[in-house]
């Protein structure tokens, strides 16, 4: 059995003690330190013109889903598949009446940027795709959600902070990046008949 001498033990405790009392300063820091406060609300209107604006904090204070999912651009990048949260888009349409099959989701960004969802769509019906082929696969349930939170991390600019659409499941799959609308500030509920509205 090697021996020890008494100073090497006393510098290995030594060391051990500074370890962790570093651990529980940095612990304690992270606790205490100012969390970015993020100014956004977003605008939702429902199909009989039910309409409220709730702001990112009260996004982030609603029941959240969280699962797997990237996208691919038009040119074939691939994105992800990433850790994502957020809140699924049919319980922030629920905030304003809810969504029938008769209905539509117009949603849009800070930029200007648009895309029209329908029912089957915001329940999460989308065509999946392996990252490793980029073959069509089959999925299990995905939820449409408004992301605020990326591999464990709020999003950052470039990537749509301070809210994304995001499509999330269980299987690590890509969809199509049109989808994946970056700043969105409005989702409408608009009954079909009346979706010229949307695009007016």
């Amino acid at each position: 059995m090697a021996f020890i001498s008494q100073p090497r033990k006393s510098i290995i405790v030594l060391i051990v003690g500074l370890l962790l009392i570093t651990a529980a300063i940095v612990f304690v820091w992270l606790q205490m330190a100012p969390q970015e406060h993020i100014d956004w609300n977003v605008t939702i209107v429902g199909s009989f013109g039910d309409e409220m604006t709730v702001t990112y904090d009260e996004i982030k204070a609603l029941p959240h889903y969280e699962g797997s999912g990237g996208f691919f651009t038009s040119v074939g990048y691939i994105n992800g598949p990433y850790r994502l949260r957020g809140v699924p888009v049919v319980e922030l349409c629920d905030l304003v009446g809810g969504i029938t099959p008769q209905d539509i989701v117009f949603i849009s960004a800070s930029d200007g940027y648009s895309t029209v969802l329908d029912y089957k769509q915001v329940m999460g019906d989308f065509i999946t795709y392996d990252p490793a082929t980029m073959k069509e696969v089959a999925h299990g349930q995905l939820s449409l959600i408004l992301m605020y939170e990326l591999d464990g991390r709020i999003l950052s600019e470039e990537e749509g902070k301070p809210l994304r659409l995001a499509i999330a499941g269980d299987d690590s799959l890509l969809t199509e990046g049109l989808y994946w609308v970056k700043w969105v500030e409005r989702i409408e509920v608009i009954p079909k008949d009346n979706k010229n509205t949307a695009e007016s």
